[in-house]
């Protein structure tokens, strides 16, 4: 997720009301960035990198939700996501790679809450990201290196730094998070 900007929502629906719906109960809440795709073929043309959080419907003519969620996946995209759907949840969804799932109908403030969830879910996963590279750097300079050389090195002390910095943000955001979240999280990862 992009530090210090807004979460990135697409949302994904093929009623446009519904999906336009959602995305002012978004803009209004603040912190949010919507942007709406009506069906699944309109997902896959809009989504990229930059996209933080998806919310997605599974019963769409043309593209599936599921279908989107597989080709996401397939291509890389990392972004957290939530189902939205009417279809009640089965031993189908066992394979599906989803962060959340809602079941329709959505009022404003589930809606809300459950992108808020997602949001920490992506930047948790982030930092979890950037603190394993860090600490495997640190530790492969401590095994390779001579301890003297370590303690005269400027560029290992930022290395350090900037591990024992997002140790603490990763701290931050799982005491954000509730035990579901960080369960959901970690199985990701």
């Amino acid at each position: 997720m992009r530090t210090g900007d807004s979460v990135s929502v697409l949302v994904v629906d093929d009623e446009p009301d519904v999906a336009e719906m959602y995305a002012d109960y978004l803009a209004t809440d603040g912190g949010f960035e919507p942007a709406v795709a009506a069906g699944g073929e309109a997902a896959i043309e809009r989504l990229d990198e930059t996209v933080d959080v998806v919310l997605l419907d599974r019963r769409m003519p043309g593209l599936s939700g599921d279908e989107v969620l597989r080709h996401l996946r397939n291509v890389g995209y990392d972004c957290a996501v939530g189902m939205v759907t009417a279809v009640a949840p089965d031993a189908d969804v066992v394979d599906l790679p989803f962060d959340l799932y809602l079941v329709k109908p959505v009022d404003y403030e589930e809606l809300v809450a459950a992108t808020r969830t997602l949001a920490r879910v992506r930047s948790y996963e982030d930092a979890v990201r950037e603190e394993f590279t860090l600490a495997r750097k640190c530790a492969l300079l401590r095994d390779h290196l001579p301890e003297s050389e370590l303690a005269d090195s400027p560029a290992y002390d930022r290395l350090r730094e900037r591990y024992e910095s997002v140790a603490a943000e990763t701290d931050a955001v799982v005491d954000e998070m509730d035990v579901v979240d960080v369960r959901r999280t970690l199985a990701r990862i």
